[in-house]
């Protein structure tokens, strides 16, 4: 069954601006609902002296145009919400100093000149709050009165209805986006937990198992290289130990022959002897520092002829006797560290040569990269032991020992053009011989391996 494409984004930064834009989407949809279900269908005034001036206002001239018989039944229907109207006797008024509000809505109703030549009359009353007096207005001639509480005309039932839309879409906005952030948060941060752990643990385990890869790109992108590092931590830490044991064990025989002779005395004491001896400890240790300086070679990349470089090499081991072709174009250039790429095609040949008597060497191009052959007709390796043959101080032969090699000439070989990007194979040829296939770029060589590192 086919998979459904995956909408939702592998990046950071597209899951960040993906939970976003559905936090503002959903808020946006569901702020017009609000504001439809909540609307009030005749706004009320808000509070404060000038809308109390225009609700008396209003009110004395709705009176005034009343019957005389109805006016004490209309001041009781819109009387309330701080206002109160009354027709008739006087209400009681215990009168106080007079308050700025009532000086300030007796001038406003007086200049806007609304209610007729009438004199209109003010006073301060106390109100139920010492601190905030009632303005007790009254038109005498019309027997009408009014008291007006100066405190802010603040409803609290209207005030949650005009902001009910904005605080629940607010609110569900903050939820939504606090809801979402501490998920992606968590999703982003469970995989670099696991890797701060996995790094805290690779002090004490030297053989860790890798981290799965999983969560947004960039994360797993970092698991990736950290799980490269800790299989190149891990092959270095395994190399040093081969290397350790094989430095040890080749060293023990000549070191054994040199007691031997010793004891021995006579011709096997002879300096010629104890001097072959350690020749080939010299011989050994050498080979294993150079090994160790390949490591970290700096040399700087420069554009070379790599065809010129493979037809010299070629001319340099045929005109010492052996038998050695090249074949390919007249010029390759290739930008990369001369010497060490020189010394990784001189193993390879003279490993050719070692244990076959023709070597075929053959260049062409492809694409951007160099495809580099290089063919013996030895005996080869066995199928089995093609991977274990580019293993630091692996020798398919233990024999070898005796002549100084320590199996690093194929390693030397695999470093140098794996630190070029390139990629060194190995097979055999039928019915008898040995390949070494060599892809390498023809751009731009990767930095120099650091200390420990293949």
């Amino acid at each position: 069954m086919r998979k459904l494409p995956r909408l939702y984004p592998r990046t950071i930064y597209g899951q960040m601006v993906t939970l976003v834009s559905v936090c503002m989407f959903l808020t946006l949809s569901i702020t017009p609902f609000l504001l439809y279900a909540f609307r009030p269908l005749v706004p009320p005034l808000p509070g404060g002296p000038w809308t109390n001036i225009l609700a008396i206002e209003t009110g004395i001239e709705a009176l005034q145009a009343a019957p005389p018989q109805f006016r004490e039944a209309i001041a009781q229907k819109i009387s309330g919400n701080g206002l109160n109207f009354s027709v008739g006797p006087t209400p009681a008024c215990a009168v106080v100093p007079t308050d700025p509000m009532t000086g300030f809505i007796q001038h406003m109703l007086v200049s806007r000149g609304n209610l007729g030549n009438h004199a209109l009359r003010a006073r301060s009353c106390a109100g139920h709050d010492e601190h905030m007096p009632m303005s007790y207005l009254s038109l005498s001639h019309e027997n009408i009165s009014v008291l007006v509480y100066n405190s802010h005309n603040h409803h609290i039932g209207h005030m949650m209805h005009w902001t009910m839309p904005l605080t629940v879409s607010l609110v569900f906005l903050v939820t939504i986006t606090l809801s979402l952030t501490f998920w992606s948060i968590w999703h982003i941060s469970r995989p670099l937990r696991n890797i701060a752990a996995q790094a805290d643990a690779f002090g004490y385990d030297s053989t860790p198992d890798p981290l799965p890869e999983h969560g947004p790109t960039e994360v797993r992108r970092l698991t990736h290289a950290f799980n490269r590092m800790q299989a190149r931590i891990a092959a270095s830490a395994e190399e040093r130990t081969r290397m350790l044991i094989a430095i040890g064990h080749d060293l023990r025989t000549p070191l054994t022959r040199l007691f031997m002779r010793l004891e021995l005395g006579g011709e096997e004491a002879s300096p010629a002897a104890m001097k072959h001896d350690l020749t080939l400890m010299k011989k050994m240790l050498n080979g294993t520092l150079h090994f160790l300086r390949e490591q970290t070679h700096a040399e700087k990349a420069e554009a070379i002829d790599l065809a010129s470089l493979l037809e010299s090499l070629c001319h340099e081991f045929s005109v010492v006797g052996h038998s050695i072709h090249y074949s390919g174009p007249a010029q390759l250039i290739c930008i990369c560290q001369t010497t060490p790429l020189e010394r990784a095609f001189s193993n390879l040949i003279e490993n050719g040569l070692k244990y076959g008597t023709d070597v075929t060497v053959s260049l062409k191009s492809e694409g951007h990269r160099a495809l580099i052959d290089i063919r013996d007709n030895g005996p080869g390796i066995p199928d089995n032991l093609l991977a274990s043959a580019r293993l630091p101080f692996y020798r398919l032969d233990p024999a070898r020992a005796s002549d100084g090699g320590l199996g690093l000439g194929l390693s030397i070989a695999d470093a140098i053009i794996t630190r070029h990007n390139g990629q060194l194979s190995l097979s055999n040829i039928k019915p008898h011989g040995l390949r070494a296939h060599i892809a390498l770029p023809l751009g731009i060589v990767s930095k120099p391996c650091k200390p420990g590192g293949l």
